[in-house]
Order: structure tokens, then C-alpha cells, then sequence
């Protein structure tokens, strides 16, 4: 009976699927709860056995060496992690504009508890949701897809040669999180910004007015009412935060196969 899998195939698989395991270890998406877990798994094997079968990858098995496959499934958990870390850096810009409309607004005491990101604002859920949104809408799923099987071709399996001006890259990149993080809460910083400041001058020139009472209520009010109102803004700039994810993504994957 003629085997439907043959070992070299089965090989090959196995390093393609320790790859995307690291992929998305890194990528929050399929490392919450809002999947169900059969769900990634099923994935996660199912895009393991497609990539194998159209780029034909198979790995001999003959004279293999335990320590070389071992160091090959670290090397590969790395490669997949670093893939995944570039998305989960743009991710965090995101998570950084809500922390900051979050402490303007005065909703730093009511953080929550997120699997993924440990203690979170309340508006982080939200924005990172956006992200998720716009991530499908948009179609760079498509280009994280495709990139994901191009590195396989640009940088094989059982292959050593890691380029390790990959690490400046990423340490380059990882400043974004605070810069694109900074513009996208800019608009309602600065809203809430004003609105501290005239309560502070309000508390100097009328001290009878209890600020601290009627503050705390009108900076969340207005701040709701600015993100209602600068939704487009929000979208606008996050969109070009997704074209910056997909390049950087085929940045990060050139660098590692260089």
C-alpha cells in the first residue's frame, strides 16, 4: 500500500507547521480567546499541509542528526516569531493611543483584564477590535498570507543562514509604537488637553465650584463625544497604519532571507 504521506514529506511539514506555531504565538489574533481553540488549530494545520504541498517541501531523512533537527525547530520558531512580532508591534500602537485618550479621559482606574495583553484601559479592547477590522477589511490579511508563504521560498526550511540585521529592523520598527501611537490619539488628546486646562483656570478663578466633582464626569463625557465625532479621523489614520503593516511585513521577510 502506497504511503500518503511519504517521511520526507512528513518532515517538511513538521517545520513548516513549528514555522506558523511561532507565526502566530506572536500574533495576537489567533492567540486569544475570541477563536475557539479547535478553531486555531484546525488552521493552523490546515495552512501547514497547503503551504507543504504547493511549494513541494520535503526534507530527507537520511543521515539525519537529532541535534540538527532540534537546533532546526528553534531556528524555525524564531523565524516564525519574528514574522509575527512586526504585526504585533502596529497592534500595539493602537493599544498605546487607547492608554492615552484612556488617561486624558480619566479611565485608568477601571482597566480590565485581557488574556492577551494582561491589564488593559477600556478603550484598548475597542481600538484594538478596529485594528482587527480594518486588517480584514482593507485585505492585508492577503498580503500577511502571502508573505507568510513567500518566506518559505525566500528563506527555506533547514537553512541556517539567518540574517541577523533582522533584530536592528525590529528594534527600528518597535519605536513606531509610540510615534503612530502618539498621532493617532492626537485629536482627542489635545481636546481633552483644553478641557483640563480651562477647569484648572476655572479652579483658580472660582474656587467655589467643586472641579474635582464636576470634572471627572465632563472629561469622559467629552471624550466620548470626540471619539464619536473623530471616527473617520480614527479609521483615516489606521488605515495607514495597515499599509505600513503590510510593508513592513515584506520588509521584515526580505531582511531575514538576505
Amino acid at each position: 500500500m502506497t504511503p500518503l504521506i511519504t517521511p520526507e514529506q512528513a518532515l517538511g511539514i513538521g517545520f513548516v507547521f513549528t514555522r506558523v506555531i511561532g507565526i502566530f504565538l506572536s500574533f495576537p489574533l489567533l492567540n486569544t480567546s475570541m477563536i475557539p481553540l479547535n478553531i486555531r488549530v484546525l488552521f493552523l494545520v490546515s495552512l501547514s499541509f497547503y503551504i507543504s504541498s504547493i511549494l513541494d517541501i520535503k526534507i530527507s531523512v537520511e543521515d539525519l542528526i537529532v541535534v540538527e533537527i532540534l537546533l532546526n525547530i528553534l531556528k524555525e520558531l524564531l523565524v516564525g516569531f519574528l514574522l509575527g512580532i512586526i504585526v504585533t508591534i502596529f497592534i500595539s500602537a493602537f493599544s498605546y493611543a487607547a492608554e492615552l485618550i484612556s488617561y486624558f479621559m480619566g479611565l485608568t482606574i477601571v482597566n480590565t483584564f485581557d488574556p492577551t495583553f494582561g491589564q488593559i484601559a477600556v478603550l484598548d479592547r475597542l481600538f484594538i477590535l478596529i485594528f482587527y477590522l480594518l486588517f480584514f477589511i482593507t485585505g492585508v490579511y492577503q498580503i500577511f498570507l502571502a508573505g507568510v508563504v513567500a518566506s518559505f521560498e525566500i528563506f527555506p526550511v533547514y537553512a541556517f543562514s539567518l540574517n541577523t540585521g533582522v533584530f536592528q529592523y525590529i528594534l527600528e520598527k518597535s519605536t513606531q509604537i509610540f510615534v503612530l501611537g502618539f498621532k493617532l490619539a492626537f485629536p482627542f488628546i489635545l481636546v481633552l488637553f483644553i478641557t483640563n486646562v480651562v477647569l484648572a483656570l476655572i479652579n483658580r478663578l472660582i474656587p467655589q465650584i467643586m472641579v474635582f466633582i464636576v470634572g471627572l464626569p465632563l472629561q469622559i463625557f467629552l471624550g466620548l463625544i470626540s471619539l464619536a465625532i473623530g471616527t473617520a479621523t480614527i479609521i483615516y489614520f489606521a488605515v495607514n497604519i495597515l499599509d505600513q503593516t503590510g510593508s513592513s511585513f515584506v520588509q521584515i521577510i526580505k531582511h531575514i532571507g538576505k
